[in-house]
């Protein structure tokens, strides 16, 4: 009765049970444990997270959302991307103004390859941020670039690398620009790139490749070389310092390297393509059938390679094998004159010179400016008899001479057989059966030595092109 009563509830409260006492006390915060979900997450203690992820869980009756969200990730690493799009759903309803989780059902949206999809929920992401994030527009850019955007997916890649400056960022861009052929643009940003992340080996990498497809054989070497001194085993350093000693016809350096690469990456396709390239060079044509025919079985609709295997069954005198290989290389790349052309130099070897004449016709209708194609066209002309036509391929070759193109010269020397007919058709007193003898004779050697020198030539571009995967 003390104090107006208060004396007496005091004791009241303190006559309570202590359990009463403790149900009247405020319940656990339900984000207690998860920093330990957390760390045994990064930790790559996938069970035991698991275990605390289902108890809290059933502890806060299904909602406790960064739960769920570690369920998410996990069941995403695990290659569950189904699940775990079902789990970032139920995140998303239980808070919709995430951009977080919306990032992550986008990326598992993107895995599944619904690319549409995936980009509205980036950019749906990219509404709800307050502040921009490089990442976001990274992806932004891919989905972009999967769907065809060209335009769209470089407007966030240059975002992405003013926003960040992050080695990925530099690696979508230079990917983009490649691809719209604008090698100049592409090594400026490979050289920022390499400002920027001076001990990045793919940076390097790729900017050496870069230098290497615009025909800068020195400063290519320069950076390739930088990247193997921070990597030595590095693969794609490797087969680019490999296709500068090849261009350089030191074959047995550049088996060096390849061999080295092909120990850390033996799937590749353009490093047993290049080895295949090394031994033909070299004359040692089983080993390179052999490289050639294991990449094609990993690839098996790559031209390059089917190109390179019918180089090598014409150069062992097998022109049938040779034959069935080229067919399948025009079937699958018409656009390519290189092709046309060495159909025409196998359907020359099966004494079927008027459809090599086609071919070869073809070919030099698709690359105008080649001058060993006209010298070929001009030899099979000959062959056939068609000495009105010899005399039009004949004036189209002086022609590329005198504009300034290369020319072998194994070709301007073969040509040079050619003179008695242009004399001949001149005086009329040349016997031209004889003159058809004899350049019967020396325009095998010029088919033949062309189709070597072309896929010299060709397998620079060839295994650099199958390196950008």
């Amino acid at each position: 009765m003390l104090l107006n009563g208060k004396g007496l509830a005091s004791a009241n409260r303190m006559d309570k049970p202590a359990k009463d006492i403790l149900d009247c006390s405020e319940p656990p915060p339900m984000e207690k444990l998860n920093w330990l979900m957390h760390l045994q997450h990064i930790r790559g203690e996938i069970d035991f997270c698991k275990k605390i992820i289902n108890l809290e869980l059933a502890r806060s009756d299904g909602k406790n959302e960064y739960a769920f969200f570690k369920q998410g990730s996990i069941l995403k690493e695990e290659g569950h991307i189904q699940e775990a799009l079902e789990i970032f759903q139920k995140c998303l309803k239980m808070n919709p103004d995430n951009a977080i989780i919306l990032r992550e059902m986008a990326k598992c949206l993107y895995d599944m390859r619904r690319f549409r999809l995936a980009l509205n929920a980036y950019l749906e992401a990219e509404s709800l941020l307050k502040n921009p994030d490089w990442k976001l527009c990274y992806f932004i850019a891919q989905c972009y670039l999967k769907l065809g955007n060209i335009e769209k997916a470089k407007e966030y890649a240059h975002k992405s690398v003013k926003m960040g400056k992050q080695e990925e960022s530099y690696g979508l861009l230079m990917k983009i620009l490649v691809s719209e052929r604008d090698l100049k643009s592409a090594i400026a940003v490979s050289n920022a790139a390499t400002e920027c992340c001076p001990d990045s080996v793919n940076m390097l990498t790729e900017s050496g490749l870069l230098y290497l497809k615009a025909g800068q054989s020195q400063y290519a070497f320069e950076r390739l070389s930088q990247a193997l001194a921070l990597e030595p085993s590095h693969s794609k350093a490797l087969l680019g310092i490999g296709c500068i000693t090849m261009k350089h016809e030191e074959y047995d350096v550049a088996l060096t390297k390849f061999k080295i690469a092909v120990l850390h990456e033996p799937e590749s396709v353009a490093l047993w393509n290049n080895i295949g390239v090394c031994f033909y060079a070299k004359q040692k044509f089983v080993a390179a059938i052999s490289c050639l025919k294991r990449a094609l079985w990993i690839a098996p609709l790559n031209w390059k390679i089917i190109y390179n295997l019918a180089l090598v069954y014409l150069a062992t005198q097998q022109p049938a094998s040779a034959f069935n290989f080229a067919c399948a290389a025009v079937n699958l790349r018409p656009d390519v004159a290189e092709c046309f052309a060495l159909l025409g130099y196998t359907l020359f070897y099966l004494k079927d010179a008027e459809n090599a004449l086609k071919a070869l016709s073809h070919a030099c209708a698709s690359a105008p400016n080649d001058v060993t194609m006209t010298a070929n066209a001009a030899l099979l002309t000959a062959v056939t008899g068609d000495f009105k036509s010899v005399l039009n391929y004949m004036k189209k070759y002086h022609e590329l001479v005198e504009t300034g193109e290369n020319v072998p010269n194994e070709v301007s020397r073969l040509m040079e057989s050619l003179a008695p007919i242009h004399q001949a058709d001149q005086t009329g007193r040349a016997d031209r059966e004889d003159g058809v003898v004899d350049i019967n004779e020396t325009s095998e050697n010029v088919a033949k030595n062309d189709a070597d020198m072309a896929g010299t030539e060709e397998s620079g571009g060839k295994y650099m092109e199958e390196d950008e995967v």
